[in-house]
């Protein structure tokens, strides 16, 4: 039984993973998450009045400080003109998270959209102590030395080995 099967029955929600790029193209913004306690891009929930873009430049920023914009990503073109039908650039992954059991908490599933985004203002790191216990720009080696999830590595790679890769 896959991971999928076994937890259908599980509450699902809404998260978004923000990989930053600074503006050499060379460095991934992490965080170091303070449940898991592990290097992670910036994100969260995804509120009930806001888009999954929305929502992951918005928890970029309280995490860092760091100002950013989605890399548009707009997949098939849909043709919508915007007025009663939009299009919205897409995640370069999606991931179906198990969350374990916590105290007070019960397990659940995060379906987690990670998006690519390009920093638009000053790099400098000024993160939320009461939410991330740090954060900082990592290059390619780094992040492969750093205590993270193996997708986060692979995206990474991606990102790092060759930014053009995942473009407009």
């Amino acid at each position: 039984m896959t991971l999928i099967e076994h937890t259908s029955h599980f509450e699902k929600q809404f998260t978004v993973s923000g990989y930053v790029m600074n503006a050499a193209a060379d460095r991934v913004l992490l965080v170091h998450h303070r449940k898991l306690t592990r290097w992670l891009p910036p994100g969260g929930h995804v509120d009930p009045d806001e888009t999954p873009q929305a929502a992951v430049v918005r928890e970029v920023l309280e995490e860092t400080g760091i100002h950013a914009a989605v890399r548009p990503h707009p997949g098939i073109d849909l043709e919508v003109d915007g007025t009663k039908e939009a299009q919205l650039d897409l995640p370069t992954s999606m991931s179906y998270q198990l969350i374990p059991e916590r105290p007070g908490e019960p397990a659940h599933i995060h379906l987690d959209m990670a998006f690519v985004l390009d920093v638009t203002g000053e790099e400098t790191v000024n993160f939320a102590a009461d939410e991330v216990h740090g954060a900082g720009w990592f290059s390619l080696a780094d992040v492969m030395e750093l205590d993270t999830f193996p997708s986060v590595r692979a995206i990474s790679r991606s990102l790092l080995a060759d930014p053009a890769s995942i473009t407009a």
